[in-house]
């Protein structure tokens, strides 16, 4: 191996992200119970390294662990929705307003933007690169202890955006035109037409998710 090898992960580390893409998963109105046993099993660990990855996940909020049984991931409640989005609110305006002022981001989005397009009968990739293009903008306003906070609310954002598009007939649509307003802005360095585009895009996802009946997918 040389030095640019990336190393395998740990297993905690193996555990961590593995459940970490199941709970991204759970459409945001549906609660479950992992066992420790059954983490184990599926991650390919020991349940050592599965306790380790739970507490990662309490600390981070994202579950509630039942000593030496395994994990509660709770339900997001409506305040949990509106939380999350005054977060995004905040941060992803003030990230567009300040890459605004360069443009260069344009090319880049557009291959994400595509990349998205590409996906579109795929809910679950489309939501992974719809991420990543807001993602890409917060990065690049270079400011770490904000792009903390704004991972922070990943799972909650990739739980609620799979619901919204399966659950709302056109929404993959609109999201992409929505997306293409906002490079389109950065790309003509507008500062205030980009903030406006990101609020507005931000504010249709809000309507979206609030017009979704609990537990709409299941029979």
């Amino acid at each position: 191996m040389t030095i640019f090898e990336n190393p395998a992960p740990t297993a905690p580390e193996t555990a961590y992200l593995w459940l970490r893409r199941e709970i991204s998963l759970l459409p945001w109105d549906q609660e479950a119970f992992l066992t420790e046993n059954a983490i184990a099993e599926a991650a390919g660990v020991s349940r050592t390294p599965v306790r380790d990855a739970l507490l990662r996940l309490e600390t981070a909020g994202l579950v509630r662990r039942v000593p030496h049984k395994g994990a509660y991931v709770p339900a997001l409640t409506a305040q949990d929705i509106e939380n999350m989005m005054e977060v995004r609110r905040v941060i992803e305006e003030w990230a567009v307003r300040k890459v605004s002022s360069t443009g260069r981001l344009g090319s880049e989005l557009d291959r994400l933007l595509q990349d998205q397009q590409d996906s579109l009968t795929d809910p679950v990739a489309f939501i992974d690169f719809d991420i990543s293009f807001h993602k890409h903008i917060v990065h690049a306003a270079a400011n770490r202890a904000l792009e903390e906070v704004y991972d922070s609310q990943r799972i909650k954002q990739q739980r609620m955006g799979v619901k919204a598009v399966q659950d709302s007939q056109f929404r993959g649509d609109h999201v992409l035109d929505e997306h293409r307003a906002i490079v389109e802005a950065i790309r003509q360095r507008d500062a205030p037409t980009a903030a406006a585009a990101v609020l507005n895009h931000l504010e249709s996802t809000l309507t979206v998710l609030k017009a979704i009946p609990a537990h709409s997918n299941r029979g």
